[in-house]
């Protein structure tokens, strides 16, 4: 691994890993057995995939110097539609709330 881009290589493995996380939780709508279920299995992956999407972009800015190549610009397109898609979930639970 070339210590240059050290940052980079840990965001695009995160990234690697919300993309299996998504994955996991797509299959988990089609088995869809009972719905209690199916909450929890569902929704697990969605959560831990945001967390990873805000370490990543942490992780991202830190190495914010790094030349720009194709697997940091996956890691930075992963990331932010993570952190998007669970400020989007946060706030629009919130609302319905009020």
């Amino acid at each position: 691994m070339d210590t240059d881009n050290q940052y980079t290589e840990q965001s695009y493995k995160l990234s690697k890993l919300i993309l299996c996380l998504l994955t996991f939780a797509a299959l988990a709508i089609m088995v869809n057995s009972s719905a209690e279920f199916s909450r929890y299995i569902f929704g697990l992956p969605i959560v831990l995939s945001g967390i990873l999407g805000f370490i990543g972009s942490y992780i991202l800015y830190k190495g914010r110097h790094e030349p720009f190549n194709e697997k940091k610009v996956i890691a930075v397109i992963v990331n932010a539609a993570m952190v998007l898609l669970i400020l989007t979930i946060v706030v629009s639970n919130t609302l319905y709330r009020l």
